[in-house]
């Protein structure tokens, strides 16, 4: 498969006092993704997983370093079709905004939903950035929380839903608008194994069926273990 987004020499530091002093987080990364690949990313607490997924979801900014996202589109047979690539240090602030709402998703640990939105008002809350009309919003937000096993609960508000019911409309948001690479940190960090695995098996489906490309940050072993690629992060290196 092709490479879907090159990272080089991703150094990252935060300041850590008053007096300006900066601790190092990151101190080198470099990583390619495959275009399909679901790849964990593992390491102990403070390792710099969360901070490097911020930087590949370009929702942060290296002090040093390159990411460069290329998405190889299919072409019809007999046809060819140029790439479509975004260096993120050339995109300014509005670009990079767009780039994460058009080919970008994002599950996080503790959900994010809007608590005074329902389940189909989460999910269709990134359609209508991006420009989406209500109605087809409302259609394509409907459609995805059937698909992962919702459509009695569009009307509940996250506060009337499970831990594992508010992880899926979770998902449900980050693929409403078919993001080309989605990022998932801690994605199963508050569910039981039942759930936890649901979650990796809706992954693979929507791999499956529309190519898309997971980045998991993860402290479980099972699913590292049901990834296609494991890369072991340590004190802001891969080991």
């Amino acid at each position: 498969m092709p490479t879907l987004l090159y990272a080089e020499n991703l150094i990252k530091s935060y300041s850590s006092n008053t007096n300006g002093e900066k601790t190092p987080v990151l101190r080198g990364v470099s990583l390619a993704i495959e275009q399909g690949e679901i790849l964990a990313i593992v390491g102990s607490s403070g390792a710099g997983k969360s901070t490097l997924l911020h930087l590949l979801g370009a929702l942060d900014e290296p002090d040093e370093g390159s990411i460069t996202l290329t998405y190889h589109l299919e072409a019809q047979e007999g046809t060819t079709k140029s790439p479509i690539r975004h260096n993120y240090g050339q995109l300014s602030d509005t670009g990079l905004a767009g780039l994460r709402n058009s080919m970008l998703g994002f599950i996080f640990q503790f959900h994010h939903l809007l608590p005074e939105f329902t389940a189909l008002e989460n999910v269709m809350m990134p359609s209508l950035i991006a420009g989406e009309s209500h109605a087809k919003a409302r259609e394509q937000a409907s459609r995805l929380l059937d698909r992962v096993g919702l459509s009695h609960r569009l009307q509940n508000k996250p506060d009337a839903l499970s831990g594992g019911e508010q992880q899926r409309v979770a998902f449900a948001r980050a693929m409403v608008n078919s993001p080309v690479l989605v990022f998932a940190d801690e994605p199963t960090g508050n569910l039981d194994a039942v759930n936890s695995a649901m979650l990796l098996d809706l992954m693979k489906e929507f791999r499956t069926e529309s190519g898309q490309t997971f980045v998991i940050v993860t402290h479980s072993s099972e699913i590292a273990a049901g990834a296609d690629r494991t890369l072991r992060l340590h004190e802001g290196k891969f080991v």
